[in-house]
């Protein structure tokens, strides 16, 4: 009992502070794209406004709200899919007059039942200055997991580990007679049940609708699904309870499989891969943890050491497992084998490297099991090992609990988190040869920014003062689009402001207006925001898929092909960019969009093979398809480039 106490306290302490550290978690089911986009101006009022996200969001748990500058709600219809696309949600307005417009929403994922909100705004019919779009910091959150989450995740896992531990350890290495303890399997039976119900009223909690509305959604779905494989759970027992054996232990063993399987398709897996290396992951860790509690037992009723040699060979093979998918995880997850370098940079990360101290002390303490007073249990006698398969008993409930915080955490920063600042910078002189300007543009891409001028003498390099500043911006290509923006001083002599004035693509003139006390200049600057078009070089070798390489300015590549290329069958569509010197380049994002012959372009679930490389599967058919990839490297450069491809 005081092992089991110790164990308990030690899981409470370091849940606890892993929830003080955790703070805000990046959104799971972010916005990719906003119709009309963060800070727009528009001339007439849109007949909708749409919202495209990184997971398909669950339409009966998603709320969209529209205001007037004054707060009055705006009426719409009801939240809606647009054709076909699950990523893309919208809806329809009541005609809007001039003015400014605030969008708030509040989505819960379908795929991980994962809770987000944030907001955008725009105005109609209203001019420069009026509108301040939503800084992006600000736009989108997710809470950190709350105890009840935690506490109801962890009991799940503990619940579960035990009874397949009892199955699998029952009959491959102690036997029946040892694994068929009905105090326990209740105990560990009740602890599952119970993680359920909290898990659910957590959710239902967090998105704050009646249960029953929850239990009827998409996300909801998954608990009573994980409800239904944990009650099938619990006839196994009773089964092994009534009848202990080798077929009783065999159905628990496979029922407990099953929920596992459940949870693992209910969590922040997303692809049928991951959902496989997810669910190996937790039959590995009950394989060997959950069988650990069971030699626990076993030991203190006696065992003999024919028993104990299989348990730890039984035990190795479920390390084996545990390691192998561990680290298939951390690579699709997070980004390749080397996301430690930056493991502390979020909360995951932290919390993944709090974890894997945990085992790796645990795998210490079964090192010294194993090599001691398993091979010298004749001669040692329980105790020894009792002590120290007690020690890894107590640390594996505190692993749960840090497993209970890491499952609601996103693992790796979503599409649409800043990338590192990127700073666009133009200069330029007057006339005169008096005067120069170094304009600072970030992020310099079409929509919002914010402009910085430093004026300095041309000669010496001095700082010039002036009594006003203003940026007026000329489209050459669209004369009709022109606007001014004043800049307010700094207290470092600099001058500011941020507008949505370059909203679209092309070569701009930005002409830097200043106002001195013996008179006035101009000077014109030159910003392209449309980059220079890639070379495109295409490769056909017999029997190979076609390989399309974009090369840019820098020496930059990103090469795509779609493997096999055969129609009528699911398809890979690779994207791997690589940097000036042939070395894989890390990646922020990838998206794919395919567009088919005749019909609407889809948009499938990227995943990560390695930080420079993701692939996606599709079904294509016979046609000319077109691929568009929206590509960011971790240095914030944005690749906009497309591809036909045409299969018989």
């Amino acid at each position: 009992m005081r092992r089991l106490a110790l164990a308990l306290v030690v899981a409470g302490l370091t849940a606890a502070a892993l929830l003080a550290f955790a703070g805000p978690a990046g959104a799971h089911s972010a916005v990719v794209s906003t119709d009309p986009v963060n800070g727009a101006l528009l001339d007439t009022a849109p007949e909708e406004i749409g919202i495209t996200f990184t997971e398909p969001p669950d339409l009966a748990l998603t709320t969209v709200e529209v205001v007037d500058r004054s707060g009055a709600p705006v009426p719409t219809g009801p939240v809606e899919r647009v054709g076909g696309n699950d990523l893309t949600i919208r809806v329809v307005p009541d005609p809007l007059p001039d003015g400014v417009y605030t969008v708030t929403w509040r989505t819960v994922s379908a795929t991980d039942g994962h809770v987000t909100s944030g907001a955008f705004s725009f105005g109609v019919g209203v001019t420069e200055g009026e509108v301040t779009p939503i800084p992006s910091g600000e736009r989108e959150e997710t809470a950190p997991p709350s105890p009840m989450a935690v506490a109801g995740r962890w009991s799940l896992y503990v619940g579960l580990a035990v009874l397949l531990g009892a199955g699998v350890a029952g009959l491959f290495a102690l036997g029946p007679g040892v694994t068929a303890r009905p105090w326990l399997l209740g105990l560990a039976w009740a602890l599952a049940a119970v993680g359920v119900v909290l898990m659910t009223l957590a959710e239902r909690s967090a998105v704050g609708v009646p249960l029953g509305t929850l239990l009827s959604s998409d996300a909801g779905g998954k608990f009573v699904t994980l409800a239904v494989a944990v009650a099938v759970a619990g006839a196994a027992v009773l089964a092994v309870v009534l009848k202990p054996g080798t077929v009783t232990l065999g159905l628990l063993a496979v029922a407990v499989a099953v929920a596992m399987l459940a949870r693992a398709s209910g969590g922040h897996a997303g692809s049928p891969t991951t959902v496989l290396t997810q669910w190996v992951h937790f039959l590995g860790v009950s394989t060997w943890i959950g069988g650990l509690a069971w030699l626990v037992v076993g030991l203190v009723r006696g065992l003999d050491p024919a028993q104990v040699r299989r348990y730890s060979r039984l035990a190795l093979i479920g390390l084996v497992i545990v390691v192998a998918s561990g680290v298939l995880r951390a690579s699709n997850e997070l980004g390749g084998l080397g996301w430690w370098l930056h493991a502390f940079d979020t909360s995951y990360g932290t919390s993944l490297m709090v974890k894997l101290a945990i085992v790796a002390t645990i795998v210490t303490l079964g090192a010294v099991s194993r090599f001691r007073n398993v091979a010298r249990f004749e001669q040692l006698g329980p105790r020894p090992l009792l002590r120290t398969a007690g020690g890894e008993v107590a640390l594996a409930v505190a692993a749960f609990a840090v497993t209970g915080v890491l499952t609601g955490l996103p693992p790796q920063p979503t599409e649409t988190e800043a990338p590192p600042a990127v700073e666009l910078v133009v200069t330029g002189s007057d006339f005169a040869t008096t005067t120069k300007v170094r304009l600072t543009i970030t992020p310099g891409t079409v929509g919002p920014n914010t402009f910085v001028a430093e004026l300095s003498d041309y000669d010496t390099g001095e700082p010039v003062e002036a009594r006003r500043v203003a940026l007026t911006f000329d489209l050459p290509d669209r004369p009709e689009v022109n606007s001014e923006l004043a800049l307010e001083r700094r207290d470092d002599g600099s001058w500011q402001a941020a507008s949505t004035a370059l909203a679209l693509d092309g070569t701009w003139t930005v002409t830097v207006l200043i106002e001195q006390a013996d008179g006035s200049l101009e000077i014109p600057l030159e910003v392209a925001l449309e980059p220079p078009e890639p070379q495109v070089d295409v490769s056909e070798v017999p029997g190979q898929p076609t390989l399309y390489t974009f090369t840019f300015e820098d020496g930059l590549q990103l090469q795509a092909y779609v493997d096999p290329g055969t129609p009528g069958r699911t398809n890979q569509v690779h994207v791997t960019a690589f940097d000036a010197a042939g070395s894989e380049l890390p990646l922020h994002h990838a998206i794919v969009y395919a567009t088919p012959p005749n019909g609407p372009s889809v948009r499938p679930q990227p995943q990560r093979l390695s930080p420079g490389h993701f692939v996606v599967n599709m079904e294509i058919g016979s046609g000319t398809w077109t691929f568009d990839l929206d590509v960011l490297t971790r240095a914030g450069q944005t690749w906009l480039v497309s591809f036909e491809q045409t299969f018989p």
